[in-house]
């Protein structure tokens, strides 16, 4: 079978091409939690996408309900963590859809720093997306991204012209 008898007809291997290429176009992965700084990674990653023509990928990265408490327990919060990160996702989805930008969402588990970076290497990437809260204790999410990502990682911060490049 021939590559031509697998087009829709009317369409040529010009849009064949055309439609390889975009899927081959690397992604833009922006992580979302909801948050203020999360919009405003959203906000950052749908202008760096029509500036750069590629698709953006959003992901929400739970660290996962304890175990200790038994099973349902550990269903409950489950549940309502699922239930929160699909939210999240679609609200960015949601405004990726309205900017007319080409999205996907993912929900991951564990340490955020290690899978938005596995996260982008394994889809090639071209660009991390994340946004910045202060941290008084703890070291910030943005700034563990920014020391093991293999790539540019912008921190999009809320308010006017606080965005920051690494």
């Amino acid at each position: 079978m021939s590559a031509l008898a697998n087009r829709p007809q009317g369409a040529s291997a010009k849009d064949d091409s055309r439609e390889r290429s975009e899927q081959d176009i690397p992604p833009i992965v922006a992580a979302v939690d909801g948050s203020g700084a999360s919009r405003a990674a959203i906000g950052e990653a749908i202008r760096l996408s029509g500036e750069l023509s590629a698709p953006i990928a959003f992901v929400y990265v739970r660290r996962g309900p304890a175990g200790f408490f038994g099973a349902p327990v550990y269903q409950r919060r489950l549940t309502k963590e699922m239930a929160r990160a699909g939210r999240v996702l679609d609200r960015a989805l949601a405004v990726a859809n309205s900017a007319g930008v080409q999205a996907e969402g993912a929900i991951l588990e564990g340490s955020p720093r290690r899978r938005i970076t596995e996260f982008a290497r394994d889809r090639g990437a071209r660009i991390i997306v994340v946004g910045s809260r202060r941290r008084r204790l703890r070291q910030s999410v943005s700034t563990a991204v920014i020391r093991a990502a293999e790539r540019p990682v912008i921190v999009a911060r809320s308010g006017p012209g606080l965005t920051a490049v690494a």
